[in-house]
């Protein structure tokens, strides 16, 4: 309960504030993870329902590690019906983890001409077999809590699942997968909490280094 307590407190201070859309996560919920220290993630992203394909929603995400506790991106939205192309996000580790403790990250997303942005606080908790994930996030200015685990398989593939509560939002089922060191691909089968279609999210994921590493003669 002190937990949660805590996390509630540190999402009303990020409420005041001016906020960095993409995060690193699950597929639908931010997680405590961060890109690492002068790395980059960049991802091509497509949502759609079964019944429509994929060409309802077509987003850019990129991250990139600017110290081995901060990431920040830029997301560019290609959706015909966009009414805000550009978007930024930004994440802060506040707590490493430890033994007994989650790690803990506040950050913001959606921030962007016309939007509210959305600020949150996740922990992140390593159980050994699977990682949990719990968080609240402001959306649209109302209250949400949110939850999710994922489970390695092995080295390439992982299983998630996760729920952000309020009838205008969605829970998911997924799973990523690593076709090498540096690219992979998330995608998850998405339920709206009210009913309605059913939804597919696919990110193409590359990462790689921002340091040159030229070899000397």
């Amino acid at each position: 309960m002190r937990f949660v307590t805590s996390m509630m407190v540190v999402l009303a201070g990020l409420m005041s504030v001016s906020a960095q859309a993409c995060y690193t996560g699950l597929a639908l919920i931010p997680t405590a993870d961060v890109v690492q220290s002068g790395e980059y993630s960049i991802e091509l992203q497509f949502d759609g329902t079964f019944a429509r394909g994929m060409e309802e929603t077509r987003i850019l995400n990129t991250e990139f590690g600017l110290t081995p506790r901060l990431e920040a991106g830029i997301d560019y939205d290609f959706s015909r019906d966009a009414e805000t192309r550009t978007l930024l996000n930004a994440k802060y580790v506040l707590l490493t983890p430890r033994e007994q403790r989650p790690a803990l990250a506040v950050g913001t997303c959606n921030v962007g001409q016309n939007l509210k942005s959305s600020p949150y606080a996740v922990a992140t908790r390593d159980c050994g077999s699977a990682r949990g994930h719990l968080g609240v996030v402001s959306i649209d200015g109302n209250g949400r809590w949110f939850g999710g685990v994922d489970k390695a398989v092995n080295k390439k593939l992982t299983l998630t699942a996760d729920y952000t509560s309020g009838n205008e939002n969605n829970s998911s089922i997924g799973l990523s997968y690593q076709f090498n060191d540096r690219s992979g691909i998330t995608s998850g089968v998405v339920f709206p909490n009210e009913g309605g279609d059913t939804q597919l999210t696919i990110h193409l994921v590359c990462s790689g280094s921002c340091r040159h590493t030229g070899v000397r003669r």
